[in-house]
């Protein structure tokens, strides 16, 4: 399953790793939790990933940080926007990375209300 375990030499170290991310390893962001004794490496219970979501055709008024993130939010907690979203060339899609629970089932949409009235805003997942 590609787990690793880590050991620290302080409290304060291992708050500045668990809370400093996201991380990135080969270009790929990778997850850090705290350990707990209820922790078994064959289940999926409780435990979160990094996951990169897109939002085709994603309405012109919704296409500013705070729109996305809050859109990006009913899938999971966001973590970072993609790069190249916001630049005109590039609004095919927006992007953003969201920590999802791996025990819960992914939206394939989500309903928005917004200036506009409501949409729904279909949600694709990347490398799942």
């Amino acid at each position: 399953m590609g787990w690793s375990l880590c050991s620290f030499k302080s409290i304060e170290a291992m708050e500045g790793v668990l809370t400093g991310g996201p991380w990135f390893v080969n270009e790929h962001i990778i997850d850090m939790e705290h350990w707990t004794p209820a922790f078994s490496s064959s289940s999926v219970k409780g435990l979160t990933s990094p996951i990169w979501i897109r939002m085709p055709h994603l309405p012109l008024q919704c296409w500013d940080e705070n729109n996305i993130a809050r859109i990006a939010s009913r899938a999971g907690t966001p973590l970072m926007l993609g790069g190249n979203m916001l630049h005109w060339g590039r609004r095919e899609f927006a992007r953003a990375c969201v920590r999802i629970k791996h025990d819960q089932q992914l939206p394939v949409g989500v309903w928005v209300e917004s200036m506009g009235g409501r949409f729904f805003q279909k949600l694709e997942y990347e490398r799942i």
